[in-house]
């Protein structure tokens, strides 16, 4: 949002605040809080349960929540609504491919309570109004591939004012390894919808499919403007990131696929963002590949052939996923 830009832009930029916040898995805690000054947010609000620790109960009080369950089974009352599920091996289960998601809509003024064995996570924004509780999943939405080339990526988004709340947006983005989210750079910092731009804040929470090692997998997520914003930060899993606004573009690291589940809040309920003008004709590249590839289809892998060279080249099961993920970004599908 320009506002919440304008007060933490030169803050992020000498340090004094950090966007980026770390969850254990262990502790429910609320990472975000937009009334904290810490918080580079004024509006949006997040944190994570372990539903192992339940039950957890939730007031939502003159806030709507948004709450996303990331792995294992859960159980989550609304009032006298009961909704209950399982993602079972995660939100990687069944990617590259159909997203597994699931969300649960608590309007203001309601008591929730959450039980299960797992994670969850959760987003709350001021409430414009009041709309029924509801779990809605990823059958209920369309999963969209994004941008060509090392740009691309799916998006689903899974609730907006059109339909489940009042204020907040969201959803989830699943990267491959290597390539890039938030391109061609964008924005939404403004309310300006003549411009064909709204003014929202935002959170994004990272996760990925491999997360053994000392190091772990990494990204890259970056925060910047024409107006004297510069940063950037390594991001590992269960990392969350505050966006008070500027572009915010980024890149999976090479060693594992990666995803972010994200959310928005703002002045307006319609979320309109604005391609940056300098980095704009990125989109008429994309074009251009996507009609040099179609003329161009590369064959298959066959999958005993793929078995031998990983173990020709010793690679163990993580690594041979890891190994597929980049053939079929280079055209080169393992059949």
């Amino acid at each position: 949002m320009e506002a919440t830009l304008k007060a933490y832009r030169a803050r992020i930029q000498c340090g004094e605040v950090n966007p980026l916040a770390h969850w254990d898995g262990k502790t429910s805690r609320t990472l975000f809080d937009p009334d904290d000054d810490a918080t580079p947010l004024t509006m949006l609000g997040f944190g994570a349960f372990n539903l192992g620790d339940g039950p957890h109960t939730v007031a939502t009080q003159e806030r709507e929540y948004i709450f996303v369950p990331v792995t294992g089974t859960f159980e989550v009352g609304v009032g006298n609504e009961t909704f209950s599920g399982s993602r079972e091996g995660g939100p990687f289960a069944a990617l590259p491919g159909p997203t597994n998601a699931f969300v649960i809509y608590a309007p203001q003024g309601a008591t929730v309570k959450l039980s299960g064995a797992g994670e969850l996570v959760w987003f709350s924004a001021p409430a414009r109004g009041a709309k029924p509780p509801v779990m809605v999943t990823s059958a209920d939405r369309e999963n969209i591939r994004r941008g060509t080339g090392s740009w691309h990526r799916d998006v689903i988004t899974m609730f907006t004012p059109e339909d489940v709340t009042t204020h907040l947006v969201g959803g989830e983005t699943y990267s491959p390894p290597s390539l890039w989210s938030g391109t061609p750079l964008h924005i939404h910092d403004k309310h300006d919808p003549a411009g064909g731009q709204s003014d929202h804040e935002e959170v994004y929470y990272h996760l990925a499919r491999h997360t053994e090692g000392s190091w772990g997998p990494y990204g890259v997520q970056m925060l910047f403007d024409d107006a004297g914003l510069d940063q950037a930060y390594i991001v590992h899993h269960r990392d969350a990131f505050a966006i008070p606004g500027a572009a915010h573009p980024v890149v999976t690291g090479p060693c594992s696929d990666m995803l972010y589940i994200w959310a928005l809040a703002g002045r307006s309920d319609e979320l309109l963002m604005v391609d940056v003008p300098e980095f704009a004709y990125l989109k008429r590249v994309e074009a251009l590949m996507n009609e040099v590839e179609a003329a161009r289809p590369r064959q298959g892998l066959p999958a005993n052939e793929f078995v031998r060279l990983a173990t020709k080249h010793d690679l163990n099961d993580a690594q041979q996923t890891t190994a597929r993920l980049h053939l079929a970004e280079r055209g080169i599908h393992v059949q």
